[in-house]
Formats: structure tokens, C-alpha cells, sequence
């Protein structure tokens, strides 16, 4: 196998953005890094089944005893509805949802026995969109090679490698703190009720539906995070395609910007937190058994209702 210089420079291209963003989110954290490598593999095999299934949109599948026709939902879609802005938004709605469950799901399928706390599912969320985004940009930067001048490859290749890695790395972050919330339900609720913060809604379900609320509360941060991931990857795409401007202004440059340097100061803020640094996964084990977790969080409260009596005293 002869490997040409091309392949190198593309492979460098793509890698040393991928290990700047990784440096950039986890150098504060203790991330294990065979878990780390693992989970950027996944992301990598998300966007290759993402790729090959695309590639069959158009062909029947022989798989010897039977013939299967990959359904292509753009077809589907555009047929369906009537107005050709509308049937676009709803073309990228899918392919967001499919790229972002795809990552999620071979995210979740690693590390689920690993996570500990809700930083934990959010780097390493943020690990299998990295390895998504560095596959991506792989094929993408082949397929243009030759066909831009150098300048033009050049700029090609920083947009994707800045621009739209954090569109990957924004959708996967928000999925990841929504399904890290919804994993550490119970333990979640027991911190937001400490927190005095009021759900009247999962109280309405859980008395209708008489479901366990750290139940109805998973299913709605789950339901939360895929719609977010979702309509934040399609409103993304749709901008990109339409080609409208504002007083001459392109009007796809300031969504971008803010998709930048707004993502990264959320993901930013996100790793901030302090209750997404708790160790919930500890919770029930030797290590701190749930009862002691419940009583830990009750004299936190009763020291802030005292605190509240001498403030008002």
C-alpha cells in the first residue's frame, strides 16, 4: 500500500485541528484516555455507516436471500410537502436527526457503564462528534483536492475545521448534558429539589400517569436534547443553503459566528458547572450508598434554612 503525500498532508489537515479541539475541552479533565481513543473511533464509524448508507439511497441492497431499497427520505419529504423552503428545513431536520442519534447512540453504547457524572457524558459526547467531524472532513478535503487552488483549499479547509467541527461539537455537547441529566434522573431531581426549583408539570404526569417522576423526567430531558441537537444542526444547514442577503450582507455570516463563539462559550459554561462535576455514579454504591446522598442533600437544606432565619432575623 503506497501512501501518497496528499494522503498525509489531508490526514494532518484534519488531525491536528481534531487534537487542538480535543486539548481545548479536556485538558482540565481526568478523561480516561483508552475511553477517550475508543469513543473517537465510534464517532469515526457513526460518520462512516452515515456515509454508507447515503451511498445506497439510489441502489438496491442485495443481501442474498432478499433485495432491500434503502429509503431515501429526501425523495419522501420534497413529494410531501409543497413548499420548497419548508421541505428543505425538514430534509436537514432529518439528517440532524440521523447524524446526532447515530453519534449518541455509539457514544452511549461505549461509555455507559463509565460514566460517573454529567461531565463525564458531556466529554465524552464531545469526543465522538470530534471523531465524527475528523472522518467528515477526511473525505471532504479528498474530494476537493485538485479541484481548488491552493488559497482556496486552504480557506476550505479552516471553515471545516473550525466552523463546522462546532456545529458538531454544539449539538453533541447539548445532547450529552440533556442525556447526562436524564441518566442521573433520580439523583438530579433529589439536587433540584434542594435547589427549591418547581416541576409542576412532571407533578401532573406523575399523578395522571402514576410513572415514577425520575421516569417521566428522563423521557423529557431525552425528548429535550434530540429535538435541541436537532434543530440546532438543521437551522445550521438550512442557513447555509439559501443564498439570501441583508443590505448586501450575506445573511449565513453572523449564524455562523454566533455558532462558533456562541458554542464554544455554552460547551465553555456548561463545563463550568459545578453540579455537573458531581459524582452521581458513585450514588448507591459502598463508595456513598444512597441513603447517605439523601441525607447529605437534607442537611444541606436545613443549613440554608437557617441561614435564611438568621438573614431574616
Amino acid at each position: 500500500m503506497n501512501i501518497q503525500p496528499n494522503q498525509i498532508i489531508i490526514f494532518l489537515i484534519a488531525a491536528i485541528p481534531a487534537i487542538i479541539w480535543m486539548y481545548l475541552f479536556l485538558r482540565k479533565h481526568n478523561t480516561n484516555k483508552w475511553l477517550a481513543l475508543f469513543t473517537f473511533l465510534g464517532g469515526m464509524l457513526a460518520a462512516k455507516l452515515i456515509i454508507v448508507y447515503q451511498g445506497y439511497w439510489d441502489e438496491t441492497v442485495n443481501l442474498v436471500f432478499f433485495k432491500v431499497s434503502l429509503v431515501d427520505f429526501r425523495s419522501n419529504i420534497e413529494a410531501m410537502v409543497v413548499n420548497a423552503a419548508l421541505a428543505t428545513f425538514v430534509v436537514f431536520l432529518g439528517v440532524g436527526a440521523m447524524e446526532e442519534f447515530l453519534k449518541f447512540w455509539i457514544m452511549r453504547f461505549i461509555n455507559q457503564r463509565f460514566f460517573k457524572s454529567i461531565d463525564d457524558v458531556i466529554e465524552l459526547a464531545i469526543v465522538a462528534a470530534l471523531g465524527f467531524a475528523f472522518f467528515e472532513n477526511i473525505l471532504y478535503f479528498i474530494s476537493q483536492w485538485g479541484n481548488l487552488s491552493t488559497g482556496n483549499f486552504m480557506v476550505f479547509a479552516l471553515f471545516r475545521t473550525t466552523i463546522v467541527t462546532m456545529v458538531h461539537l454544539l449539538c453533541s455537547g447539548v445532547l450529552g448534558y440533556y442525556y447526562g441529566m436524564a441518566f442521573f434522573a433520580s439523583p438530579m431531581l433529589k439536587i433540584q429539589q434542594m435547589k427549591q426549583k418547581r416541576h409542576p408539570i412532571l407533578h401532573f404526569l406523575k399523578r395522571v400517569l402514576h410513572l415514577k417522576k425520575s421516569h417521566i423526567y428522563h423521557d423529557e430531558m431525552m425528548l429535550i436534547g434530540l429535538v435541541s441537537a436537532m434543530v440546532l444542526h438543521a437551522i445550521y444547514d438550512f442557513v447555509l443553503s439559501i443564498n439570501l442577503t441583508f443590505f448586501g450582507f450575506p445573511l449565513y455570516l453572523p449564524i455562523v459566528l454566533l455558532y462558533f463563539f456562541g458554542g464554544y462559550a455554552y460547551l465553555s459554561r456548561l463545563f463550568r458547572k459545578k453540579d455537573l462535576n458531581l459524582k452521581l455514579g458513585l450514588i448507591g454504591t459502598h463508595i456513598m450508598p444512597k441513603e447517605d446522598f439523601v441525607k447529605l442533600l437534607n442537611e444541606i437544606q436545613e443549613i440554608k434554612e437557617k441561614m435564611k432565619e438568621e438573614i431574616g432575623n
